[in-house]
Parts: structure tokens; C-alpha cells; sequence
């Protein structure tokens, strides 16, 4: 087949890394169209250009080996339909160089895939490989800016940096050939692709290629590969939580309980103290969602008793509801008298400590 051809070369002819592990598991047919988008997308992805030096660049890496991340991949195109769930497990053993001046020295580590069900990838896997990095360093987003612009040698190239969340790329080539050293095909076909890393950990976040007829407009195929559970870094909006009254109850009394309602898309937990001390806590499970806690049995005083809830992607809310226990109003006259005296004992007590201290 000429798909198998054409990989062949490529893995001959390359220099850059293969970036996922490719294992012997799970081998499935590729229509020609979605064929000679990965192929054409793991050649023109590598196209590099030099740069002047740089240095000072403090950049890191935001992962560590065996970090798991969970992407849905999704494939449509001339009649091929893939929509499952993979893991890729991280590796970060290679040291981020000293200084940088090409993308291509962007180090790449190989990477394990597999399905939601630990099944190995096959060689299905050759999807992923038009994203080329599927991790880049973190901490220095302006110079990998002035990297990727200067040395990332595509056409129509436009730089996504601005998002507090991701930073990528995006290109596009309407006059798209694919290549080799001993043969050439020119292609009815246009491309657009996109690709974000997330700024936490430099992790792949999403990534698309779109394939378009140039001469019929239509779309002709499509690779989309999507991370799951960036809520937690994506979530910006503090949690909704109500202010239930104020009580006041006299000594005895009971029947008592502070009900705080919260909502939140993506609750996480809660924590409610009694005079800076927790007194309850867990997870924060449903939305809206009810935290009632009992305040009867109370001595004479006033208590404070605040609910703090936090969201998956830390926002917090808190309230604070202050509890009055007081003195009954229609005790026995026995019972004052008996209130009385031990408060006039404890006066006393307190009388002769004093003078014996000043002796």
C-alpha cells in the first residue's frame, strides 16, 4: 500500500523522534484521505528553520515521568469514524537544554498510549503523531513565543499566546504537498490546524487538522484529539453560596440547625468551623447541594460558624452565620438566686486570689 510506503520513508528519512511508542497491537485500516494527512502533517510539522542564540531562557518542565493524561481522539473522513477514549503516560527524562534556538531542540521523550480499557494503541497511533510535541517547557511563554515564530517554518502561522490557560499555535496551507526523498504527491487538499499546550504543565490540551477539498469546498477529513479534566485549571468562577439569618435561642432550647445551600459547575469541597475550629468537612459532591450542621446544646454565649466551599479549580466562597445562646427570660426565681451566688462564689474566689498575690 502506498500509506505503508510512505510511512516507511518517513521513518527513514527523519530526524525528529517518534514521539509515541509504536507497538504491533490493534492495527487498523486508513482511508487515503486520512492516510496522507498524517503523513503529510508528520512531515510539514517538522519543517524547521535556524535562528539567532538565546540564552537566560528559564524554562523547565511542568510534568514529571508517569504523569497519566486522558484524551478523547476523534477521527471522520471518506467513511473512517474513530471516537475513543486513550491515555498517554509522560515521560521527562531528557533534561530541558541549557539554551534553545530552534523549536526542533524542544526535547521529545517517548510516550505511552492506550485505550481507556489499557489496550495498547496500534498503529492507529500514527494520529498523534502530527501534534510533534506533545509536551513543551513552561515558565518563559515569551520566549517560546519568539522561538515558535521565528523557527517554526509553515505557512500562514499564527501565534496563540494571550489565553491565561493555554498557549499554541494555529496554521493553514491551501497549496498543500506531501513529500519524500524519492518521491512526491501533490494533494487536492487544504489544511488547517491547531494545537494548545496547557501553560500549567506544558501538556498537550487540544489539538485539530481539518482537511478541505479546494476544489469542491468540502470537508474531507477530520483529526481532532481533545484532553480531559482541564476544569481544574480552566474554572474561574466562584462557587454561589447563600447567607442563612442569624440565631438567637435561649439556654435549653433545641431544634436548631444551620443550612447553607452552594452551587457550583465543578464542586470539589467544603470545610465549616465553630469559632476557627472545623467542625465538619468533606466532599463537596452534588449542585446545588445542602450543609446543615445542628447548633443545640450550646452554653450561654455567642459562636461563630463560617462555611467555606472550594470548586475544582480552587475558587472559593465562604459565609459566616453568628449563633447567640442566652439566659432564659422566665427562670424560676430559685434558679436566678442559685445563678446568682455561683457567680458572686466566683467573684470572690477571684477577690482573694488578688490579695494573696499582693502580700
Amino acid at each position: 500500500m502506498l500509506i505503508s510506503y510512505l510511512i516507511s520513508e518517513f521513518l527513514l528519512t527523519s530526524n525528529a523522534y517518534i514521539i509515541i511508542r509504536l507497538v504491533s497491537k490493534g492495527v487498523i485500516w486508513m482511508n487515503r484521505t486520512v492516510a496522507f494527512l498524517i503523513v503529510g502533517l508528520m512531515i510539514t510539522s517538522l519543517s524547521i528553520m535556524p535562528v539567532l542564540a538565546t540564552s537566560d531562557q528559564g524554562l523547565e518542565w511542568g510534568i514529571v515521568t508517569n504523569d497519566e493524561f486522558h484524551f478523547i481522539l476523534h477521527v471522520d473522513g471518506d467513511g473512517m469514524f474513530m471516537d475513543e477514549e486513550i491515555y498517554i503516560i509522560a515521560n521527562a527524562t531528557t533534561p530541558v537544554p541549557d539554551s534553545m534556538t530552534n523549536w526542533n531542540d524542544i526535547p521529545l521523550d517517548t510516550l505511552d498510549a492506550f485505550y481507556a480499557n489499557d489496550t495498547e494503541m496500534g498503529i492507529e497511533v500514527l494520529l498523534l503523531l502530527a501534534a510533534y510535541n506533545f509536551v513543551i517547557p513552561i515558565g518563559n511563554w515569551t520566549f517560546l513565543s519568539e522561538l515558535a515564530e521565528t523557527t517554526i517554518g509553515v505557512e500562514n502561522f499564527t501565534l496563540d499566546d494571550e489565553d491565561p490557560n493555554f498557549w499554541g499555535y494555529s496554521w493553514e496551507d491551501d497549496n498543500w504537498t506531501i513529500s519524500g526523498e524519492n518521491w512526491i504527491l501533490y494533494t487536492d487538499y487544504s489544511l488547517a490546524v491547531h494545537v494548545d499546550f496547557l501553560k500549567n504543565d506544558g501538556f498537550l490540551s487540544h489539538y485539530s487538522v481539518v482537511a478541505t477539498n479546494r476544489t469542491t469546498q468540502e470537508l474531507s477529513g477530520e483529526i481532532t484529539l481533545e484532553r480531559m479534566g482541564l476544569e481544574q485549571y480552566t474554572d474561574d468562577t466562584t462557587p454561589i453560596l447563600n447567607h442563612p439569618t442569624d440565631i438567637e435561642y435561649e439556654l435549653g432550647e433545641t431544634g436548631h440547625n444551620i443550612t447553607w445551600i452552594s452551587s457550583d459547575e465543578y464542586p470539589a469541597s467544603y470545610q465549616i468551623f465553630k469559632d476557627g475550629s472545623e467542625v465538619m468537612g468533606g466532599d463537596w459532591i452534588s449542585s446545588p447541594e445542602e450543609f446543615s450542621i445542628s447548633v443545640d446544646g450550646l452554653e450561654i454565649g455567642t459562636y461563630n460558624y463560617t462555611i467555606s466551599v472550594v470548586d475544582i479549580g480552587g475558587n472559593a466562597a465562604s459565609d459566616e452565620v453568628t449563633v447567640t445562646v442566652q439566659l432564659p427570660t422566665n427562670l424560676p426565681t430559685d434558679t436566678l438566686l442559685f445563678i446568682g451566688l455561683g457567680v458572686g462564689a466566683v467573684v470572690v474566689v477571684l477577690v482573694v486570689v488578688v490579695v494573696l498575690r499582693k502580700r
